[in-house]
């Protein structure tokens, strides 16, 4: 399935992705990616109305 979507480098599309702001990217990065579960838990339960509008849910 990935071969047909997005490992097929005839049909892929590769976009390079800048940070305006690198210390807020590691820190968001570190928030939502890394081992600390419940500071993860607690950003969503405090951020998490703001990206409702972002969701995709269909």
């Amino acid at each position: 399935m990935m071969w047909h979507t997005t490992m097929n480098p005839e049909t892929r599309r590769l976009i390079k992705v800048v940070a305006d702001d690198v210390e807020q990217t590691q820190e968001f990065f570190d928030i939502l990616l890394g081992d600390n579960l419940q500071g993860r838990k607690d950003y969503i339960s405090e951020h998490g109305h703001e990206y409702l509008d972002m969701l995709d849910v269909s």
